[in-house]
């Protein structure tokens, strides 16, 4: 207890250096409790399936996962290998209705098989009967709740697309960590039509496999099986991408993971490290303290533990401080993350957690405390301290090249992210806004709704598409021989499209009468370089078994996100729904005034009777990239915290630095020496270490830097300017910070500094 009471005394004694330490250990504990958790809950995806190590989807070697329905059974009846089989359609928005409710959620069509492969738990109903009735349908835990509250889901009647089902039972919510994690109604195979091989290669096959199957052999029987029936067996490469790796190699991507990780980890080190610095620069004020206690009897051990138990109960006081904050921040960092607190903070979390707690507390415990251990008692009284200057250059190195690393990246991160939302699309942005309505029956025409709108004074232009231009998808075009040729993005416009746009038609007719036939189109000048180089002409293509005839050509504007590089785009006639149906509009105005924008938006709800949304299309750009926003604000919360510690430890160090040669600088000062001349001795060997660990800095940083740009296609250029800028800032706050630090010290009078001699 004695012992306990003198180590509390000891933490409040020195509290400048206490308070250092804390603020220290807060932030390590803080970024690896948060890192470590959030790439363990990644590299955890689809874990919890049963026999999750022996199901494959069937896959290309691009990344594409589609194949074709009647697949699957025949592999199951011609291979011993597999244990089970299912087949389903990729996700898909379809709008339902209850008389209280209209959702929009993400649905598939699935075979009786889904809930034998993956281990979603099933509340009631028999998926493994009811999934063959096309009336009836499997709804999640979440939304029978939201729908029906404390009601018997089961025989409950939902409409979609005036066709009326039936549920016919609930199953679990699906877990975050799951790449199906946005599933929320399942409906039976049999509501689909053209499941056959001359069908689309649009659903998801997976297999489970027997264990010690030969994943090579299996992949070559597959792709024979498949060849059998398609037209063209070359244009297709299949192979098994397995369950636990679709997340990460196939969807979200390692990059973030290994960037959080790598930065993280980088963080906590050199947290650790900096306490370690201001641990051994404190030896200068504790030496003759540790000196009295050898010589009343404290054994090495005795001082050994004596430091070590003060590492462990600012460990704690930083562990409270860092719950604190995690806590109290609690919805930013859910949303920088995409995970709620109660997913990522699971059992291998945890365990990932205690390993690091345990780790902390050896690398910040036992190094210092054996430090201040083994120092002789006859050198304590001679300034011990003094020989262990290397270690506090060494450490000082890791925070100069952390913090320069992480300065470095925050400019390309952002450079990159500001390249984005500055690019050039084609088409302008100002003043242009898009909004989602259903038109056909029971809902307006389109032609209606663009009347109404075009009478409103400040209105430029308005226009009907199929889809936004930002997330146009891709579509397989034919020969003759109904033979793939290949693949172009297909976007449906109406004759305003053009001029509301601002896109000029560099060949052929105007845009008013462009596409104006069933089959006609216009293609983009990345369509026509595509075909030639190909070898192929623009006669005979097909697109949904329909000959496709290009009317004009149009200017280049970017389709899909800016991760794809101009794609080729066909452009045909958007018709005139019978029945109601989703489609986008696209409205310029002359200016942007709030009381125009208001009654716009009162406009088209009530002309279109139901008006599901109304944004700035520029808006709608950046939000898609948040994902890209939110890792630029991770690698800046990185690099301020990095800042901090390298502040901290050359604080410290800087200090320490003064107190050991408070003497040398009275004489100096006596001698005649000015203030600048001692601080620029002070800086010499600070500056030294700095300049000798930003090249390191800045090969890492061009490391990460390049790891994450090679997503995009669009990329800034690592330049020196780049890197430059990453060095002088590092430098700026490394010379500021020392020449605050020191001035106390250097304008002490020399007097008070040499009385004691």
């Amino acid at each position: 207890m004695k012992k306990l009471l003198y180590i509390l005394r000891e933490i409040f004694k020195f509290r400048n250096t206490t308070f250092t330490k804390v603020i220290s250990l807060t932030i390590g504990l803080f970024v690896g409790v948060m890192a470590f958790s959030y790439c363990t809950f990644e590299m955890n995806y689809d874990n919890f399936h049963k026999d999750a190590e022996h199901i494959f989807r069937i896959g290309t070697p691009e990344g594409d996962n589609g194949s074709r329905a009647p697949l699957i059974s025949e592999l199951k009846q011609e291979m011993p290998e597999i244990k089970e089989v299912t087949c389903f359609s990729r996700q898909q928005v379809y709008t339902y209705q209850t008389p209280k409710h209209t959702f929009y959620v993400n649905t598939i069509f699935a075979d009786t098989s889904f809930f034998r492969i993956f281990s979603f738990q099933v509340l009631s109903g028999n998926p493994h009967t009811d999934l063959n009735d096309p009336h009836k349908i499997f709804i999640s835990q979440k939304w029978a709740r939201i729908l029906f509250g404390e009601a018997e889901p089961r025989g409950q009647e939902i409409l979609c697309k005036g066709k009326l089902l039936t549920v016919a039972g609930v199953f679990q919510d699906i877990p975050r960590n799951s790449h199906l994690m946005n599933l929320t109604i399942i409906r039976s195979m049999e509501s689909l039509g053209n499941k056959s091989w001359e069908g689309p290669r649009s659903f998801q096959s997976y297999l489970q496999l027997k264990p010690h199957t030969d994943l090579k052999s299996v992949e070559q029987k597959v792709q024979a099986i498949a060849n059998r029936h398609e037209k063209n067996p070359t244009s297709i490469n299949y192979i098994l991408q397995p369950l636990q790796e679709l997340h990460l190699k196939y969807g979200w991507g390692y990059s973030y993971v290994i960037i959080v990780g790598g930065l993280g980890f980088i963080i906590v080190l050199v947290s650790a490290l900096n306490y370690i610095l201001i641990a051994i620069s404190d030896l200068v004020h504790k030496a003759k303290e540790i000196g009295i206690h050898k010589v009343n009897g404290a054994s090495t051990t005795d001082i050994f533990y004596m430091f070590l138990t003060e590492t462990i109960l600012l460990l704690l006081l930083a562990g409270l401080l860092s719950i604190g904050f995690i806590w109290g921040n609690r919805s930013f960092f859910e949303n920088i993350m995409y995970i709620n607190y109660a997913d990522i903070f699971n059992t291998e979390a945890i365990f990932t957690i205690c390993i690091f707690i345990l780790s902390l507390i050896l690398v910040t415990g036992v190094i210092p405390a054996r430090i201040f251990a083994i120092v002789p008692i006859l050198q304590i009284f001679r300034q011990a301290h003094s020989r262990h200057h290397y270690w506090k250059y060494a450490l000082l190195w890791c925070q100069f090249a952390s913090a320069c690393l992480l300065i470095t990246l925050v400019i390309i991160f952002t450079s990159q992210f500001r390249t984005l939302m500055n690019r050039d699309l084609g088409y302008s942005m100002e003043r242009l806004y898009c909004a989602e309505i259903y038109c056909g029956d029971p809902y307006p025409t389109m032609a209606s709704v663009k009347a109404e709108i075009s009478r409103l004074p400040f209105v430029s232009g308005i226009t009907f598409v199929d889809i936004l231009p930002l997330w146009v998808g891709t579509t397989p075009l034919y020969d003759a021989n109904q033979q793939g040729i290949t693949e172009s993005c297909v976007l449906y416009i109406d004759k305003d499209f053009f001029p509301v746009m601002g896109i000029p038609i560099l060949e052929g007719e105007n845009p008013e009468n462009a596409s104006s036939k069933a089959n006609g189109a216009i293609v983009n000048e990345k369509f026509i370089a595509h075909l030639k180089n190909i070898g192929k002409g623009n006669e005979n293509l097909f697109l949904y078994k329909k000959p496709l005839q290009i009317e004009s050509i149009c200017r280049d504007f970017q389709v899909q996100s800016l991760y794809a590089s101009q794609q080729p785009l066909v452009i045909q006639k958007l018709t005139e729904p019978d029945t109601a149906s989703l489609t986008s509009v696209l409205i310029r105005l002359q200016q942007n005034k709030p009381e125009d924008i208001t009654l716009l938006q009162h406009k088209l709800k009530e002309t279109s009777k139901r008006l599901i949304s109304f944004e700035f299309y520029k808006y709608k750009h950046q939000v898609s990239y948040e994902e890209e926003e939110d890792m630029c604000l991770t690698v800046q919360i990185f690099a301020c915290l990095a800042i901090v510690i390298a502040i901290l430890g050359l604080t410290g160090f800087t200090g320490d630095e003064v107190a050991r040669r408070t003497k040398e600088i009275a004489i100096r000062k006596v001698n005649g020496a000015s203030s600048l001349s001692i601080t620029l001795l002070l800086l010499q060997n600070i500056c030294y270490l700095a300049l000798f660990s930003i090249p390191f800095a800045l090969a890492g940083a061009y490391y990460f830097g390049s790891f994450w740009l090679e997503d995009f296609a669009y990329r800034i250029p690592l330049n020196l300017w780049i890197l430059a800028g990453g060095a002088f800032f590092t430098l700026l706050i490394i010379l500021i910070t020392v020449l605050l630090k020191s001035q106390k010290g250097i304008r002490a009078r020399p007097a008070k500094a040499l009385k004691s001699e």
